[in-house]
């Protein structure tokens, strides 16, 4: 038996076993959360620092106290303040809320804590005037050039964006979504930039879905269609599952509703169940002198 081993449950559940032996790092499938002593590790070599507490403060998770926040992180946090914390994106968020939230998200999948604050170094971008000389000179080079990359990235689908709503006959929903493909693949010789459009496009679908917003049809079909494919290619199961779910409470309405008031009614009835799989399952492994700890959820939508 692997020593780490992730298992498909019945009824719409999963299971994971986490045995005590040495083990290679996996990416967990949904929203399953890596217990104590597990490191995940994302393509990109996007690693978690041992004992650093990432989640920077804001709506990302609420705030940390100032010493258990990384200080590379804290710095290119405090750098992006003055200069975004009053501007808001086009989907009306507050443009320090939305790095603080996708810096989040990048933590919560085990990025690194370089590249979380390269959240901050991206929206600060467009406010300077030589944003690779100006955030080399404080960060470095490669934090500079995964910025200015991911910037670039932005303003191509941007671009594209607005010349498909100026001119929709050029090209239909389908021929768009295609191009935002394209566009994402063209960067992904640097799999961090891909991380980053990710947790952005998740972040803002949060965000409209809280404050009930209207979704632009071609926004939700991209959403499900390129991003969370992707994030489904690379493995980024928590990523692939809330992008899918979110997607599709915005294309399908009605239907998304409907599943979601059907699975709730028999929530307890399904957390139930993978708990006595759970728990058998654990009591298995301990009758045969395996150190293993099971930990199991309900499938989402």
């Amino acid at each position: 038996m692997n020593p780490t081993t992730a298992l498909s449950g019945g009824v719409g559940g999963a299971m994971r076993v986490v045995s005590s032996a040495p083990a290679e790092a996996e990416v967990l499938p949904g929203n399953a959360k890596m217990p104590p002593g597990n490191a995940e590790v994302l393509p990109g070599n996007a690693e978690v620092p041992p004992g650093t507490a990432e989640v920077p403060p804001g709506t990302a998770g609420g705030a940390l106290p100032d010493e258990r926040v990384p200080f590379g992180l804290a710095q290119a946090r405090a750098f992006a303040v003055p200069l975004i914390a009053g501007e808001r994106l086009d989907t009306t968020e507050n443009a320090l809320d939305h790095a603080d939230a996708v810096a989040g998200i990048i933590a919560s999948i085990g990025g690194a804590t370089q590249l979380q604050a390269a959240v901050y170094l991206v929206y600060a971008c467009d406010h300077l005037n030589r944003p690779r000389d100006v955030i080399a000179k404080a960060f470095g080079d490669d934090l500079a050039d995964l910025a200015l990359a991911t910037t670039q990235l932005v303003r191509v689908q941007r671009q594209a964006r607005d010349a498909g709503l100026v001119n929709p006959d050029n090209g239909s929903a389908a021929g768009q979504t295609e191009n935002v493909r394209k566009m994402l693949l063209a960067f992904s010789r640097d799999l961090r930039v891909v991380l980053l459009r990710l947790a952005s496009r998740l972040q803002t679908l949060r965000y409209l879905a809280a404050a009930r917003l209207p979704v632009a049809p071609q926004l939700a079909r991209e959403s499900l269609e390129v991003f969370a494919a992707l994030a489904n290619r690379l493995g980024i199961w928590q990523l692939k599952w809330e992008l899918e779910d979110l997607a599709f409470r915005f294309t399908e309405p009605d239907v998304y509703r409907d599943v979601a008031r059907k699975l709730d009614a028999k929530r307890q009835e399904r957390e139930a169940y993978v708990e006595r799989l759970r728990a058998g399952l654990q009591s298995g492994l301990a009758s045969q002198g395996i150190v293993a700890a099971v930990y199991g959820r309900p499938k989402h939508i």
